[in-house]
């Protein structure tokens, strides 16, 4: 499922996503031979395609900023459909994620980002999707979703409720630290006793 809501997205990755995209599906030949390509002057993804491109090479700020605006938009752009509001809050919540921790995410956070996104260009420019295979394809986007989210929280490092013990002194260290003592008390009786005899003379 994951696969064939890839290939839609796959050509413009070329070589770098190689490791994300199968070819399993065939493309669909125009009159050239060639696949053809959502006109850029009514395809309402591009500007989101261009984004996910763009921190796909670099993660920035001004790249991760764009990202979230660019999905802010199309929320209000289609307000009325239910599969398309759940894969923009899908993407909205792994832009944040993503921009709070950059480096420090999840490996597969960008992957599941193009996942969710080729899906999402399905549903916006595949007329022929049924209304049953749109809701298969979302829930297998949430399940995955679900599935990195777990993955998140185990690999995060536990918190420590409270502040760790200092390490026990081994007995040997303890039996000489007494010894020390009990040789100091009996130098400071000796001192103490010959000052009181120098007194009394």
């Amino acid at each position: 499922m994951e696969n064939k809501a890839n290939d839609t997205f796959a050509f413009d990755l070329e070589n770098r996503l190689d490791d994300f995209f199968s070819d399993s599906m065939p493309a669909q030949d125009d009159a050239a031979g060639d696949a053809p390509e959502p006109s850029t002057n009514d395809f309402p993804l591009k500007d989101l395609k261009s984004t996910i491109l763009a921190i796909d090479w670099e993660i920035t700020d001004d790249g991760l900023d764009s990202f979230l605006f660019q999905v802010n938009r199309l929320v209000e752009e289609f307000p009325d459909d239910d599969a398309i509001q759940k894969l923009l809050k899908i993407l909205n919540s792994l832009g944040k994620y993503l921009r709070s921790h950059k480096s420090k995410a999840h490996p597969d956070t960008i992957k599941r980002i193009m996942a969710v996104y080729s899906t999402l260009e399905a549903c916006v420019t595949n007329g022929e999707l049924g209304q049953i295979e749109r809701k298969n394809m979302l829930k297998e986007e949430i399940k995955q979703f679900q599935r990195l989210k777990s993955q998140i929280v185990k690999a995060a490092p536990a918190k420590q409720s409270h502040p760790p013990k200092a390490p026990a002194a081994p007995d040997a260290v303890l039996k000489a630290i007494n010894e020390l003592k009990s040789m100091i008390r009996t130098e400071l009786k000796a001192i103490r006793k010959e000052l009181k005899r120098l007194a009394d003379e």
